[in-house]
């Protein structure tokens, strides 16, 4: 019976995050009207000059208080997605969901992704999204236009459990090792193409 009820309510959740992912009018920022997202416009302006850290490490330090390896997950994540959408940081051409326990560390991943995407909170183009457990953590990525794929960034359960509550004493050597990790040890990229795109 319990075994049952485990793989309904994951059936459940997995239909949320389908629902989500096509019509994410429930996360927030996010608005039902003509596009997707009201929110910063994109682009080259005087106001989308910001230049990417030369030291990025050094900036997540600056921000964040600290490097640990949830932030170095994020700022690598928010790296790949800017090369495989053909952007640069600091554009805001992307609208980035950040899906994660909130709760630190798991949390620490957003700043991660200010740091390697240049998109922020405020500007309503990093949102963050509650899950209930590691198993569902992801980062969807899409154009603000609407065009193109939706990417989802689901990072590797080993690795996630790895790094989980780490000591105050491993943060540098676990940030180290994530930020010269391989992308396909990290995490997996999916395509999808909403239905607006495909018509």
């Amino acid at each position: 019976m319990k075994q049952i009820s485990l793989i309904l309510a994951v059936v459940v959740i997995c239909g949320l995050m389908i629902g989500v992912l096509s019509s994410p009018g429930g996360v927030l920022g996010s608005s039902e009207q003509e596009h997707h997202f009201v929110g910063a416009v994109g682009g080259e302006n005087e106001y989308n000059r910001g230049r990417a850290p030369e030291d990025w490490w050094g900036q997540i330090e600056r921000m964040h208080g600290h490097v640990g390896p949830w932030n170095v997950l994020g700022w690598r994540i928010g790296q790949a997605a800017l090369r495989e959408f053909d952007t640069r940081w600091g554009l805001h051409e992307l609208d980035v969901i950040c899906y994660v326990p909130i709760e630190t560390p798991y949390s620490c991943m957003a700043d991660g992704l200010v740091i390697g995407t240049g998109n922020t909170i405020g500007r309503l183009d990093l949102r963050l999204a509650e899950v209930v457990s590691l198993d569902f953590i992801h980062v969807c990525v899409r154009r603000k236009d609407g065009t193109g794929p939706v990417l989802i960034f689901r990072p590797g359960q080993k690795y996630l459990r790895h790094i989980d509550a780490p000591k105050l004493e491993q943060l540098e050597k676990l940030s180290r090792q994530c930020s010269n990790m391989a992308e396909s040890d990290l995490f997996e990229v999916t395509r999808i193409m909403p239905s607006k795109a495909e018509n």
